[in-house]
């Protein structure tokens, strides 16, 4: 009999690359989908738990039966909205031509943005109008509300619809606060945003999930057995190395909102949450669980890919 070829799988996914460091803690939107209205949210995750409710998913084999599901709780203190941001689409490329910023930008986050110029106008806003193509909220939030430090984050939010209409509605927001019933409703998807736990530098057993070598193994057992053929003269990128695990900013689609609640009591235990404290603002409840650690933020996006509408179920049991 002849030897019999040895194959499998290759170690370690090559679908995220390169495996780095996030550039900040607030994960920067690579992509926004058309819609209506405000498109995004950011909120704060709190923690895990158990939710019991009425499946009413269409075909599924427990349609009409309790289930018990994996739910995330997030915090979604309101966002300050402090100007409007405006672009012109150059060559299929955005082109930012003027932001307008609001008289009441609170005072922190002058103080932590030196880069900070109320400038233009309202009325230089009004000129620009007719050549935009994207107009964005350029909202702040507000992390006192949920005990995650003192500085403000600034981030941009698209606004949904033709430009026009959507500059009116941003004007009217603008020095007011955004709150999450404002952007979502109860049943509906959205995309989670959010940059993963950080586990530091790591070698290629933990990173990859390479095999462990043989007891007499020479040099090392904890490495791949060899890092490349005698040609091509250069390690290939698909060679498992050491490097950096965690920390890297990921995206889920299509989350559940479950529930969205202004009555922080009804979530709270009595000890608080494990590593987040008491919540004291509006609330979301999502299906599954998201990136990250507790306290850290999340970017809710309207989805991208959004599957079949589905009602928001009937909560039995939320377990805290």
């Amino acid at each position: 009999m002849g030897r019999r070829k040895y194959s499998r799988p290759r170690h370690g996914s090559l679908a995220y690359l390169p495996r780095g460091r996030a550039a900040g803690i607030l994960p920067r939107v690579k992509h926004w989908p058309d819609g209506e209205g405000v498109l995004g949210f950011i909120g704060y995750k709190v923690g895990m738990t158990m939710v019991h409710y009425i499946d009413n998913t269409p075909g599924s084999p427990t349609q009409g039966s309790e289930v018990a599901k994996a739910c995330t709780v997030v915090a979604a203190p309101p966002l300050k909205v402090i100007g409007i941001s405006l672009y012109r689409n150059v060559d299929g490329e955005l082109v930012n031509i003027g932001k307008y910023w609001s008289k009441e930008v609170p005072e922190d986050v002058k103080r932590r943005n030196p880069t900070f110029r109320p400038e233009p106008s309202i009325e230089e806003i009004n000129q620009l109008k007719d050549g935009v193509d994207e107009v964005r909220l350029v909202v702040a939030t507000q992390p006192r509300l949920v005990g995650a430090g003192k500085t403000p984050r600034i981030a941009e939010i698209k606004m949904g619809g033709k430009p026009a209409e959507a500059l009116e509605k941003a004007k009217q927001l603008v020095g007011k606060d955004l709150r999450v019933t404002d952007v979502f409703k109860e049943g509906q998807f959205v995309d989670v945003i959010a940059v993963t736990k950080g586990k530091g530098f790591q070698g290629v057993v933990k990173r990859y999930g390479v095999s462990i070598l043989q007891r007499k193994s020479r040099k090392t057992r904890r490495g791949v057995g060899a890092i490349g053929p005698w040609n091509p003269h250069y390690v290939m990128y698909t060679v498992p190395r050491s490097g950096q695990m965690g920390y890297h900013r990921r995206t889920e689609f299509n989350k559940r909102i479950l529930r969205i609640g202004d009555d922080p009591a009804a979530i709270n235990p009595k000890s608080g949450w494990h590593r987040f404290g008491l919540v004291k603002t509006d609330y979301l409840v999502l299906e599954g669980s998201v990136a990250g650690t507790p306290m850290r933020p999340l970017v809710l996006r309207a989805p991208t890919k959004p599957p079949k509408h589905l009602e928001a179920p009937e909560i039995t049991l939320l377990e805290v």
